[in-house]
């Protein structure tokens, strides 16, 4: 017994994080997260890192490597929610780059070494001025909670303002 092909319209197609299978049916449902505003401007510095030239740095910087953009621009959809403050990026010499937020309630750095090899540094009031520090390769569930802390003290300043 063959089972029934889907039509276009029992399935839709969106840009995704995630995949769901539908129960009894041969076809998956493509489910898409939240955009943050800023990510069309996080894009377009991602290529402009890229395309550095050689030197940019006055010394011998490598441009950002298209893979580690690549790898940062997913890294931060993942972790990032809608209401996430937009970060900086900064490149590195070595053709990595450095993602960043500074805020008056505390700060995260995100050296993005290689894709699954990243360095994240963090200081608000409960770390205290050093901080902490850890290297992270897959599972960025304390950066996700880091950001949110941030993103919860954007939203209630800007709401007391």
């Amino acid at each position: 017994m063959t089972q029934p092909q889907p039509s276009p319209a029992d399935s839709a197609v969106f840009s995704s994080a995630a995949a769901v299978q539908i129960p009894r049916a041969p076809f998956r449902l493509i489910v898409s997260g939240p955009v943050a505003s800023w990510r069309g401007a996080i894009l377009s510095r991602l290529d402009d890192l890229v395309k550095l030239p050689r030197g940019w740095d006055g010394y011998r910087g490598e441009p950002v490597s298209f893979w580690y953009a690549s790898y940062a621009l997913r890294l931060l959809e993942a972790v990032c929610g809608e209401d996430a403050p937009e970060p900086q990026i900064v490149p590195g010499s070595s053709g990595d780059l450095q993602i960043e937020w500074h805020t008056s309630h505390g700060d995260i750095e995100l050296q993005v070494r290689a894709p699954n090899d990243v360095l994240a540094w963090h200081r608000d009031s409960a770390t205290g001025p050093e901080g902490e520090e850890v290297a992270l390769t897959n599972d960025f569930l304390v950066v996700v909670g880091w950001i949110e802390r941030l993103a919860e003290h954007s939203g209630a300043r800007s709401a007391a303002a």
